[in-house]
């Protein structure tokens, strides 16, 4: 929707400033704001000029005010768009804008491609704070640091429109500019041409492990598990351009500048480097309602294969397949992940450290047991001819099952579509668990199934070989299949991740703490507030105050852990937002020291900017950071200090970050402390942890509500008239006494109550 249309301007060029968007009049931005329904400008704003002459510019505008009665453009920039000095336009307005998914640019020169090189790092947080539009064919500049100054052209951008507003989430992808000849730099441009337009960068929603089917082998009856297809949105799908049964690719992102590495290569990169690519995964796209919009659900193995923790980033690619007719090659190896995991808040040594978990990836064989570990150094079975060759047959219906799994998903969200045909890519996860039998209820067994040729020109590009097999849609259970030949490889391993989300064991929901509601609803009305990227945006047009995070204070026992739990568990659940959540144990970083709980803080904020929306408990930050009451003992200690002014500076970047359009995603803060007095009063100021909640110690209503609450949870056999009497009793007794004693007492009820409840 455009307006001030007819409105002249003067133009005027300056030196000094470091931003491609442009600074308005206040007499301009006062008449702007009364053309709008609401009285507000958006955060960004699209500028056309155009000169009598016939010339048009678009411009920028992003809430900056001139020194003059004119429209100031940095020197640079209008030197990229051959915008005159002192030039006079007729000037209209965007109030809308399409949000650009990505963009693909490349350096205006060799120069500026080898300057570009050295200071990497800094190019993909400078576009976004710099550059608020763009177009086709634009030449623009981006200041690096105080001297280097590198520019640009925009080869394309999706979707295709004539402007698009870059924002957090687009991807900018840069063409390298060699000094090679003309006719190779225009090939390598189409094709990133074409990659850009393909390609969608999507956030991570963890798949239900449920079972596209199940059969019974040697005895034990497993379940297939979904993992050859993740399922997306359709107005997801419609926005990035995917269709249902579409073949695509999945990668991880890589982590942004701040996340520390793990894993073998980790500390040996040497300055700024192209990040590593990870493993990627060819599968279907499905549409599902239940999905989040803009996230992407990944199956369990898919997760764990490209290590992708949940909510994390990951790349959605199209796929073409080039399928071979000749007789395929298989072979069938054991998966194993070495897990990679950080106990922030159950380490006393407060670093991560890796968790090594073997899955149980065997076959069933008829000697022995029916599932045993495939060491990872020796081949699945044993050299004997007659027990390979019934192996063989055994996985060849491992295989049949897993395929008939992933063909019932398939039908079920094809629609009207008929399954005529699937297409192998050259790596495949198959994902069985086990349902009932000899076996431990839900032991996963896990294969890679690689498929090859034996023609060497299609070894040469691996990565393009697939099968198509044909699936009779209504008679699954005889599908016939030609495996070609098959083989049985030794077990593989590769790192991963674990993310199993935010304290699945944690019970108390919303719902569940009655005896705290109104400071329930006073926190995640705070927190609906600090995680939604439109209300902060809303703060900021109307230019209120930042709203401050949340601080809980009460004594010991009072609920506060349980209150802060139960509300980022709330916003994790919540389908709309499925906000991020780390949780930090401030008692136990206390017991390490300064500098690695600092580190530890310091990872914790950089994987929930990762990962946002996310909320970070600090549970008990007084144990880190606190004022002795004593006016005899120093009031801080210097390492208390430090922490303090860190946590302040953060908090302040991140408020002036957070205001602009194109800065940090939203995070919102929880803590929780004894008194309000052990914390200094700078992390208590407006704009930091200035949202006080207060708990009081419980009375007997709560008592008895935290006591039913327990009865339910740990499913004891206890009477109301019993649970009363026990409230009433227990004055001064907090949440975690009553626990303790409530098990007692249903235990040894008779000896407990005449002991401990005298009347």
């Amino acid at each position: 929707m455009a307006s001030g249309g007819g409105m002249e301007v003067e133009v005027r060029v300056v030196g000094g400033a470091r931003s491609c968007f442009v600074a308005l009049p206040l007499h301009l931005i006062e008449a702007l704001s009364r053309t709008s329904a609401s009285g507000d400008l958006p955060p960004v704003l699209a500028l056309d000029l155009r000169a009598a002459a016939g010339a048009r510019w678009s411009l920028a505008w992003s809430g900056a005010a001139s020194r003059s009665r004119a429209i100031e453009v940095a020197q640079e920039l209008a030197e990229c768009i051959s915008l005159p000095d002192g030039t006079i336009a007729q000037l209209s307005v965007a109030h809308s804008l399409t949000r650009a998914d990505s963009v693909s640019i490349e350096p205006f020169s060799e120069d500026d491609w080898e300057i570009l090189e050295s200071r990497a790092d800094l190019a993909e947080e400078t576009i976004l704070q710099q550059v608020g539009i763009v177009y086709e064919g634009m030449k623009f500049p981006l200041w690096l640091d105080g001297h280097n100054i590198v520019k640009f052209v925009v080869v394309s951008s999706s979707p295709k429109k004539s402007v698009v507003q870059l924002v957090p989430g687009t991807e900018v992808a840069v063409a390298p500019k060699k000094r090679k000849e003309k006719y190779q730099d225009v090939q390598k441009q189409g094709s990133l041409k074409e990659q850009v337009e393909t390609k969608a960068l999507l956030r991570v929603q963890a798949a239900d492990r449920k079972y596209t089917h199940k059969f019974k082998s040697k005895g034990i009856e497993l379940g297939v598990v979904l993992s050859y297809a993740v399922l997306i949105h359709p107005d997801t799908a419609a926005r990035t351009s995917f269709g249902n049964l579409q073949l695509v690719t999945i990668s991880s992102k890589s982590s942004p500048k701040g996340l520390t590495e793990q894993g073998k290569e980790a500390g040996q990169k040497k300055g700024v480097a192209v990040p590593k690519r990870t493993r990627e995964v060819v599968v279907y796209i499905l549409f599902s309602d239940s999905v989040a919009k803009g996230h992407v659900m990944l199956p369990y193995s898919i997760r764990h294969f490209i290590s992708a923790d949940t909510h994390s980033l990951v790349y959605v690619k199209k796929y073409t397949a080039n399928v071979k007719k000749d007789e395929p090659i298989m072979k069938m190896c054991p998966l194993h992940f070495s897990m990679h995991e950080k106990y922030v808040h159950d380490n006393s040594d407060l670093g991560g450290y890796e968790k090594d978990t073997w899955r149980n990836t065997s076959v069933p064989l008829e000697n022995g047991n029916f599932f045993q570990k495939a060491p990872s150094n020796e081949h699945l079975l044993s050299a004997d001819a007659d027990s390979i060759s019934e192996s063989m047959s055994e996985q060849k219906v491992l295989i049949k099952h897993w395929l008939i799994g992933q063909l019932k998903e398939l039908a079920f969200h094809a629609e009207n579509s008929e399954i005529s045909s699937v297409v192998l890519p050259a790596k495949v996860l198959i994902h069985f668990e086990v349902v009932d039998g000899k076996l431990r209820k839900g032991d996963d067994f896990l294969y890679l199934l690689t498929i090859t040729f034996e023609n060497p020109a299609y070894n040469n590009s691996q990565g393009n070989v697939e099968i198509t097999w044909k699936a009779p849609t209504d008679d699954f259970e005889n599908l016939e299949l030609n495996f070609g030949r098959l083989e049985l490889g030794e077990a593989l391993s590769f790192d991963s991740v674990v993310d199993d989300g935010f304290d699945n064991d944690f019970k108390l929901t919303r719902s569940s703490l009655g005896w705290m509601e109104n400071a329930m609803s006073d926190v995640t009305k705070r927190l609906s507030v600090l995680v939604s990227s439109t209300a902060l945006r809303l703060f900021n047009r109307l230019k209120l105050p930042f709203p401050g995070h949340v601080l809980v204070h009460g004594p010991r026992g009072s609920g506060k852990t349980a209150l802060t739990r139960a509300a980022a568990k709330y916003f994790e659940d919540h389908q709309e937002i499925l906000a991020h959540i780390i949780y930090m144990d401030c008692s136990k970083l206390a017991i390490g020291k300064a500098k690695e709980t600092r580190q530890t803080i310091e990872e914790s904020i950089s994987e929930a900017l990762l990962h946002s929306p996310s909320i970070i408990i600090f549970d008990d930050l007084d144990n880190v950071i606190s004022i002795s009451s004593d006016p005899q003992v120093s009031q801080s200690s210097s390492s208390s200090d430090s922490l303090v002014r860190y946590l302040t500076d953060i908090l302040d970047e991140y408020k002036d970050k957070s205001r602009n359009a194109c800065g940090y995603g939203p995070i919102a803060l929880m803590a929780s402390v004894q008194s309000l007095q052990s914390l200094p009063q700078e992390l208590t100021s407006s704009g930091r942890f200035d949202f006080h909640v207060e708990l009081r110690a419980l009375a007997i209503p709560e008592r008895e509500a935290l006591l039913k609450h327990q009865v339910e949870e740990h499913k004891l056999q206890c009477s109301e008239e019993i649970i009363s009497e026990i409230a009433s009793k227990c004055d001064g007794y907090d949440a975690y006494d009553l626990e303790f004693w409530l098990i007692g007492l249903c235990t040894l009820l008779p000896l407990a109550l005449s002991f401990l409840l005298p009347v």
